[in-house]
């Protein structure tokens, strides 16, 4: 087992004070799948109040509307998170396999897509050569795309990510969901965290993203290609959904004429 402790701070700075924004979020750790959140605050400057509800797709959502002039905005989350527990195996996912095999952009059905998938096709139906397949397809969005941060927007379609042979987390995960797809395999996206070990017990980036693909008879699997590895106890998983646009971190609209820029930092640490 492990424990982290999970700081996720996004600033919000306009050229100009605006009179509202109306923002969703979707921050608060899950409990299942080998998780559990055991503590969970959130913070939003100026103050708001904060309501919640939970979507269709499990998640924990947060909700608030601001009503009064601001020039900047501050959310800022903090989770403590057990990972590594044994998680209960769900068998029957026939509730869920129609919604997560249908393809929709920017994880969408476009011929580079279908050749990746026929590259990595398993040679039987049985849920142990899927699961080998979805391996090796992870493996192959890791090896032949490039990680660049400078190529892609939340926007960008998986048909762009195939052309410029690179991309973040985000888009390595809607390709890989677009691809096991292709294979006959429901997947969804996975918005969470990631602890890197290494010298420093303090992990500093962003957000992270990578992908769920169901195996008959295993369930929920998490493939991250971004580094290449099955997601497991240095992952926390925060929201799930068909694509990125149902698990954002945050959300919304604001009135105003006006420009904003977005800063997000996040930090991770065992305890």
């Amino acid at each position: 087992m492990s424990r982290f402790e999970i700081i996720h701070e996004t600033r919000f700075e306009y050229s100009a004070p605006i009179s509202e924004t109306v923002m969703e979020l979707r921050l608060r750790p899950q409990d299942g799948g080998g998780q559990r959140c055991l503590d969970f605050h959130l913070e939003v400057e100026p103050r708001a109040g904060i309501r919640g509800y939970r979507d269709g797709y499990g998640n924990q959502v947060h909700y608030f509307n601001l009503l009064r002039d601001h020039p900047r905005l501050r959310v800022t989350s903090r989770s403590l998170v057990e990972t590594g527990l044994p998680a209960r195996r769900e068998v029957d996912g026939a509730a869920l396999v129609l919604d997560y095999l249908r393809p929709r952009p920017p994880a969408g059905d476009v011929p580079g897509v279908r050749r990746l998938a026929a590259r990595h096709r398993p040679a039987t139906s049985e849920p142990a050569a899927m699961e080998a397949a979805l391996d090796s397809l992870a493996l192959a969005i890791s090896r032949d795309f490039v990680y660049d941060t400078t190529v892609t927007t939340v926007y960008s379609s998986v048909e762009q990510v195939l052309e410029l042979r690179a991309g973040v987390c985000q888009d390595f995960a809607h390709l890989f969901i677009a691809a096991a797809r292709a294979l006959g395999a429901p997947a969804r996206y996975v918005s969470g965290y990631i602890h890197v070990p290494g010298p420093e017990a303090l992990t500093e980036g962003a957000s992270h993203a990578w992908a769920e693909a169901w195996v008959e008879g295993r369930g929920w699997l998490g493939y991250d290609a971004t580094h290449p590895v099955r997601a497991g106890a240095n992952h926390v998983r925060v929201a799930v959904g068909r694509d990125y646009r149902d698990a954002a971190p945050t959300r919304g609209v604001y009135v105003g004429a006006a420009t904003g820029a977005m800063e997000v930092r996040v930090s991770t640490r065992p305890v």
